[in-house]
């Protein structure tokens, strides 16, 4: 699992019966990957000569593409989004571990990749019918099923842009690596919340510190509550969850409405540890007359190491 800001590597044994058996795991923050060869040596430092296939969780958008093995692939197609630019990379990921397993290794090996919220939905028991990543960024996936196939969608949520942009966002927007993309997600992700913070401290001329992450916000967001730091963060991590509701409220109607349970699987720190985010965004649910209880969003341990099993289970023959 590669994201935004943590990468996980996992060596599992699948016996016949499906049981797992975890031989090897590392978890840990990324490089930023700038360039081609800082990624090839991440990957040299961690990829395991015990593996037989490798399942790639991918938390960049990527134009799917099938390998020279049939196997699902992608090229990056947004460098410069979370700070990582891979400049110089453009071959696909899954082409780049399968060469450099063969160099360093000597043999073979079957890669499938996919994007972070394509594993997502593969994370589950196949029922649900979404997925959700709010982190250090934001995405949204859908499974649309019909009699005879199932069909994995990745929307990029993160890219919506019809709206007008306030006049935070606007500044906030033109001192990123890559202006006039990814809007929504500069409006919700942990990555940006820490800027909206900054930037009203001095819209509204209060005698308060700047901060640098999210994870500032979040702990200003637990301090007393008559505190201005703390009200100003709380509002700021309540205002990303309500947005999300409204993403979430429109793929709702979107799959026409479901009469069971909407089920989505959410993935994401702000998600499950931001200030009241996941209370808040069923209460804006609600405010959007999205029936109480209509919406599920499922919590799933180990997701997204889960996902990528669930990548290659889905991909490979049994």
């Amino acid at each position: 699992m590669i994201g935004g800001t943590n990468y996980i590597f996992s060596t599992e044994r699948i016996e016949q019966d499906d049981k797992r058996t975890i031989l090897d795991k590392k978890t840990g923050v990324l490089p930023i990957f700038t360039t081609k060869q800082v990624f090839i040596d991440f990957l040299s430092e961690h990829i395991d000569p015990q593996a037989e296939a490798i399942g790639v969780n991918f938390g960049f958008k990527m134009e799917p593409l099938y390998g020279k093995d049939g196997s699902l692939d992608g090229i990056i197609k947004d460098k410069g989004t979370k700070d990582h630019t891979f400049s110089g990379l453009t071959e696909p990921v899954g082409e780049l571990i399968k060469n450099l397993f063969s160099q360093k290794y000597g043999k073979k090996i079957t890669t499938v990749v996919a994007n972070d919220t394509v594993c997502l939905l593969l994370s589950g028991h196949g029922t649900e019918q979404g997925s959700l990543i709010a982190g250090t960024g934001f995405n949204m996936g859908l499974l649309q099923k019909n009699p005879k196939s199932s069909t994995l969608i990745n929307i990029e949520a993160g890219g919506f842009n019809k709206f007008t942009l306030s006049p935070v966002l606007k500044k906030i927007d033109s001192e990123t690596k890559n202006p006039g993309e990814k809007l929504f997600e500069k409006i919700i992700s942990g990555k940006y919340l820490a800027r909206y913070f900054n930037e009203k401290i001095k819209e509204m001329d209060l005698p308060i510190l700047p901060i640098t992450t999210s994870q500032e916000l979040s702990e200003l967001s637990h301090t007393n509550h008559t505190d201005i730091s703390g009200d100003l963060a709380r509002a700021i991590i309540e205002r990303s969850a309500f947005f999300v509701a409204s993403a979430i409220a429109a793929l709702y109607e979107f799959s026409d409405k479901p009469s069971s349970s909407f089920t989505i699987i959410g993935e994401g720190s702000l998600l499950w540890n931001g200030w009241h985010y996941h209370e808040n965004i069923l209460k804006q649910l609600q405010k959007l007359t999205i029936p109480s209880h209509a919406v599920e969003i499922k919590h799933i341990q180990n997701s997204s190491i889960n996902g990528a099993f669930g990548l290659l289970t889905y991909h490979l023959p049994h």
